[in-house]
């Protein structure tokens, strides 16, 4: 984004103290982020996207199972497919991964997304204070820090929180005139979220017809193509990223409720102080105002037809997160505006007040919500898993959907789907060769053809009960018939 003009309230540039603080800062937030990290992987996100990065550190892509997946597509687990010649591709686009894989070989991958939700701050910090006084420009970043998808974000092995700081990080280099970084950066956010390649629509806004963003579209096109050169490879076309058909699941007539949602959550999510001065941001706009605005409305218009989502829980709302950043800076851009409004000091006083304390605000949020601030998640999936693992021995099939992951990540046990076709000729296989076969039976999944055809056939004995999750997850030991 081309710089500003800087706001008559900014300041000079911070000094040695001030940098200090700002370390310092930095190093307590990311203790914190670092202490309510996601503890255990479980489900298809975030096994997807640790997994593909372990195997990028290692220098492959292609996932190893104890069955072949051609044969038997059960074996394969969520966020992974397999492809016409019988390889396990992944099912997640790679620019997560990628910096996964670092954090993989540095032997502390679970620290990379509070990592990076720290760096998000300083990159908001670096572009609000183009335009806000040094106390403001802070005052946000800390808002931002603080923010629920922040935490969430900043916390969990999910996309959501990288796809909004890669995206930042082009923003900050666009503004400082970094046009090739700008250029690779952008790469890289889609290359995270494909979904973030509707950003070039208002980030268009913003381009000039000079030499400088010639040079960024070259180096947007070489990322690009890299990200192209590797669809094709592993999907068969540079349009395709491993999601299948995101087309089938638009649904225009989802719209109307799911952007109610939307508009109703992010009121709370983001803060009434947040979007009210959002809106002031929009008084008189310019280009850049209206970029700002652009792109968190085009996320949610996309996100609204897409039946991928929920409509029950606050967190569905991280689909946006990538917009939230700019809703900060037309905020920022609010701010001033207000200011402009009513002149004084105290005015003045009572408007940082009210920014400097939505952190009091969000935590409140997100400890009301019970589902935030948890030092235990994923710890109940990696223990049941174990508990499960003193039960059946190395080599064991368990069939089960959400803790396929946990299950190979945490143990010899080999998991299945057992919903796919092939599931009832995998068991069969299977105990033709020795092996024990369990069932780990999600209760949503048991009226399923597939299961009800395994228990029946294999005479499912239930051996064992773990009350832990859903009311209940009952697990049944198959034999032969």
């Amino acid at each position: 984004m081309p710089p500003s003009p800087p706001s008559p309230t900014a300041a000079p540039p911070p000094g040695r103290y001030a940098r200090v603080l700002g370390w310092l800062a930095a190093g307590a937030l990311f203790a914190i982020y670092a202490m309510f990290r996601q503890r255990a992987i479980w489900g298809a996100d975030s096994y997807g996207y640790f997994e593909l990065g372990r195997l990028f550190s290692e220098g492959s892509v292609h996932l190893p199972l104890a069955f072949s997946a051609k044969e038997f597509p059960a074996v394969v687990p969520p966020g992974f497919s397999v492809d016409a010649q019988g390889l396990v591709v992944p099912g997640y686009p790679p620019g997560f991964p990628l910096l996964l894989a670092v954090g993989h070989l540095l032997g502390a991958p679970m620290l990379l997304t509070p990592l990076l939700g720290v760096v998000s701050c300083w990159l908001l910090y670096q572009l609000l204070r183009d335009r806000l006084a040094t106390p403001a420009a802070a005052a946000f970043a800390l808002a931002w820090a603080f923010m629920p998808l922040s935490v969430l974000g900043g916390t969990m092995v999910m996309s959501d929180g990288v796809a909004a700081t890669v995206l930042l990080g082009a923003l900050l280099a666009h503004a400082r005139g970094k046009m090739a970084a700008c250029g690779w950066l952008l790469g890289l956010a889609i290359a995270v979220r494909p979904t973030n390649a509707l950003f070039l629509a208002p980030f268009a806004l913003l381009v000039r017809a000079d030499r400088a963003h010639a040079r960024l579209a070259v180096h947007l096109t070489l990322a690009g193509t890299a990200y192209a050169a590797y669809n094709t490879w592993l999907y068969g076309a540079p349009w395709r990223t491993g999601y299948g058909d995101v087309a089938s699941g638009l649904q225009l007539a989802l719209l109307p409720s799911h952007l109610a949602f939307y508009f109703r959550e992010s009121w709370s999510v983001l803060s009434p102080v947040i979007v009210l001065l959002a809106a002031a941001g929009l008084v008189a706009p310019d280009r850049r105002r209206i970029a700002l605005m652009l792109w968190p409305l085009i996320l949610a218009l996309f996100y609204a037809c897409w039946d991928a989502g929920g409509t029950d829980r606050w967190w569905w709302t991280r689909f946006l997160m990538p917009g939230h950043p700019l809703l900060f800076l037309l905020a920022a851009e609010g701010f001033l505006r207000v200011r402009s409004w009513w002149p004084g000091r105290l005015a003045g006083t009572v408007l940082l007040a009210a920014v400097a304390l939505l952190p009091v605000y969000y935590v409140a949020f997100g400890l009301g919500r019970r589902d935030l601030w948890q030092r235990d998640t994923g710890l109940v999936n990696r223990e049941m898993v174990a508990r499960v693992a003193k039960v059946a021995p190395a080599g064991s099939l368990v069939g089960t959907l959400e803790h396929a992951s946990t299950c190979l990540l945490e143990t010899e046990l080999v998991p299945f789907t057992p919903l796919d076709g092939s599931a009832p000729r995998l068991v069969t296989k299977a105990l033709g060769e020795g092996r024990r076969v369990f069932l780990l039976l999600e209760p949503w999944n048991a009226g399923d053809a597939n299961v009800r055809l395994l228990l029946e056939r294999h005479h499912g004995r239930e051996i064992a009960r773990y009350p832990e999750l859903w009311g209940g997850l009952p697990l049944y030991e198959l034999t032969a018939p």
